[in-house]
């Protein structure tokens, strides 16, 4: 089974040298970071549009040690003007971002669109063989998916869209709305970066298509689409090591020193959806009303090319360099210039050096699919700020920035006054917050369980498919399990296809499906509406038609007034228990945090539990284990399998292995469990190869 790519932009760029032959350059981007070591590690293709030298149509990279072959598509100078600057960038790019008045719907534009995506589906199909699984890349290629997917049927196609989604009242200002769902559909698999866009996109389906949709799914005939959040990371070890490296230091360092003032940076690309004049209005905002600032803060405006041909992109870039020269020339004194531009890229050990330099990092676009740049600075600085658009898709996971809103001039003014005046300990804690976050979704980890995941049932352990032909008694846990791990309890979806795979197992002959949770159950019937599902709560404490003993509310008061109250700690009363959340504290406090709450003194018949980033404080005599040898004990016969993730569902893990069955982890971590699954799509995969063996 190979890897086929598809993307507008090719993973590495010929440049001639000076000796007059072509070299292969590693294109910068996030797309080549996160697939060019897996195409390298397990061959594949990758097929993309030949901008330049399109006389070479195939070639086996990386130059040095050929791992894998780019099949590199030539096109018409009238398919180029048409589809890419014109469809692609002159009404998808606009209408996603919210710029309706910029956003041009032409027919031929859209022929032309369609004329490009045939192309580069036939040049898929023409090298795939049975088996080959299709990765596609963004909304240059939206309709390639259901191409391919009329050619070959059961072929196994994933799908990345990596700028927003709109909210449907814009979506359907699109003439071809529907032309463009049908082809996306025609994958398993659609990754968008944020919850918000995967539900304006479930909403569109459901609006312009009238398909069923569900928590993360689409129903298109016999298929089930999965539709998912899943933010693209960064390499952030690699990150870390290069702001490490002395040699940046020592760049950075000279950086601060040719300035001598406090530096602000903003890296962008020139494009009319980053915010870049709204910023230096607000930065001239803030030299006007902070007269102290002058000659003390200067900001550092790196703006990269790009698609210089087209005409509203060189106004912009006329307009930019106005507000700059306007700025320079009101505020500049005694040799201080307010306003450093550079309208140029800068090689990742450069960017770096700034990232490093920066007191602090203003991202703040006026609408953004993600933005990389605000997690390279996270992974990058020592000591600085990160100032980040509520409009930009990275605001959903790095909850250490600092939020601004790029139309509210004023107020970013003002921000940028607390941002300089943020104590030290304060910054450093924010930094801590943030790395531990783009460290769990490592760029590598995104590339790996996407592949994983569109894999499906064939990237699952052969013994677990075997036990289908075995009457099962399946019993999971929930947060970790059938859901990922929420910064927020109640932000905890399913995962998408949960609800499939469980209404399967409730209806099939031979399987019995429960969960069993710390939740209180009425919490899991909300995220999983399923009337005949089993769901027993508050570990063990809460049974379907028996009422809990009374809650002891005078004993939780006590206890709540003991708990710590650093930033980032969250008490859930859940009435019969409580249980303080400390996953949102600063890395560097957490461990403080733990301890207070293992020194907090129990009452008499009360216990307390550990869990991931958690403890939970419960009356005596429950828990996982007994509940699971509860439901054993009502259902002989039938083969039991516990799934779960927590170091509260060891007890639960012992008891099936007591009783001669399975026990499953999700993650990482010391286990009592036989088997391991890597993630709650893992999970999923495994329960509906069980509801549907066919």
């Amino acid at each position: 089974m190979a890897i086929i790519v598809l993307s507008n932009r090719e993973p590495y760029a010929p440049r001639t040298g000076p000796d007059g032959h072509v070299h292969w350059v590693a294109s910068i981007g996030g797309l080549t970071t996160a697939l060019d070591p897996v195409m390298q590690r397990e061959g594949g293709t990758w097929i993309a549009w030949a901008e330049t030298h399109p006389e070479i149509r195939t070639v086996h990279l990386p130059e040095a040690q050929p791992r894998y072959r780019v099949e590199r598509i030539t096109l018409s100078s009238d398919d180029v003007r048409l589809s890419y600057h014109g469809f692609s960038n002159g009404a998808l790019w606009p209408m996603s971002h919210y710029f309706l008045e910029r956003a041009q719907y032409r027919r031929e534009e859209w022929d032309a669109y369609r004329r490009v995506n045939e192309t580069f589906a036939q040049a898929a199909l023409d090298c795939a063989e049975d088996g080959d699984m299709f990765w596609v890349h963004d909304y240059q290629l939206a309709l390639v998916p259901g191409l391919i997917r009329r050619a070959r049927p059961d072929a196994r196609i994933g799908f990345f869209w990596h700028i927003p989604w709109p909210a449907q009242d814009v979506f359907r200002t699109l003439p071809w709305d529907r032309e463009l769902l049908d082809g996306l559909l025609g994958a398993d698999l659609i990754g968008m970066h944020t919850p918000a866009y995967t539900r304006h996109f479930l909403e569109a389906c459901a609006r312009t298509l009238g398909t069923e949709t569900d928590v993360g799914t689409v129903r298109v005939g016999e298929r089930t689409v999965q539709v998912e959040a899943r933010p693209i990371g960064i390499d952030v070890a690699t990150f870390e090591a290069l702001a490490a490296n002395p040699v940046t230091v020592d760049r950075a360092q000279r950086l601060r020193d040719n300035l001598r003032t406090l530096m602000l940076l903003c890296v962008d690309r020139l494009d009319y959806s980053k915010g870049i004049p709204e910023r230096l209005a607000a930065f001239s905002s803030f030299l006007e009303r902070h007269t102290a600032a002058r000659g003390r803060v200067t900001l550092v405006q790196v703006a990269v090319p790009s698609r210089e041909r087209a005409p509203a992109y060189q106004q912009l870039r006329t307009q930019v360099e106005g507000l700059v020269g306007r700025i320079n020339g009101q505020f500049s004194q005694d040799g201080w210039t307010p306003v450093h531009y550079l309208y140029r890229g800068l090689d990742r050990e450069e960017l770096v050096a700034h990232y490093r330099a920066a007191d602090a990092m203003l991202v703040t676009p006026l609408r953004d699919g993600l933005n990389l740049v605000a997690k390279e600075f996270a992974a990058s600085s020592q000591d600085g700020v990160l100032l980040l658009s509520r409009f930009a898709g990275a605001a959903d996971e790095l909850p250490g920035a600092v939020e601004v809103n790029p139309y509210d001039v004023d107020g970013l003014s003002a921000t940028l006054v607390r941002a300089l005046r943020m104590p030290l300990e304060e910054k450093k804690a924010r930094l801590d917050q943030m790395r531990q976050a783009l460290r769990q979704s490592d760029l590598r980890a995104w590339t790996a369980d996407f592949l994983r995941d569109l894999a499906g049932k064939a990237a699952l352990p052969s013994e677990l498919l075997r036990l289908e032909d075995r009457p099962l008694l399946i019993l999971c846990d929930y947060d970790g399990t059938l859901a990922p791990i929420a910064r927020v309890p109640r932000d905890a979806d399913p995962q998408p296809g949960a609800l499939q795979a469980l209404s399967g197992l409730l209806h099939h002959p031979r399987h019995r499906v429960a969960v069993v949770t710390g939740r209180r159950s009425a919490q899991v019937y909300s995220f999983l509406p399923l009337p005949d599902l089993t769901v027993v709560g508050l570990h063990g404490m809460e049974w379907p038609g028996q009422a809990p003993p009374a809650p002891q509310r005078e004993v939780l008061e006590r206890l709540a007034r003991q708990f710590p109250s650093a930033r980032g700690v969250r008490v859930e009363d859940k009435r019969w228990t409580v249980a303080v959340h400390y996953r949102n504290v600063a890395p560097a406090e957490q461990s403080s945090v733990q301890r207070a709450l293992d020194q907090v003194p129990l009452e008499s018949g009360w216990e307390r539990i550990e869990g991931k980033a958690v403890r939970e404080f419960r009356p005596s005599g429950y828990g996982k284990g007994r509940a699971v040898r509860a439901l054993m004990d009502g259902t002989p016969g039938w083969y039991p399998i516990f799934i779960g993730d927590d170091t509260t569902d060891e007890e639960a893990f012992l008891a099936v292995n007591a009783a001669g069955g399975l026990s499953v982890k999700v993650g990482t971590g010391e286990t009592a469990a036989q088997v391991r699954l890597h993630d709650p799509a893992a999970v999923v995969a495994l329960l509906s190869a069980w509801a549907n063996p066919g």
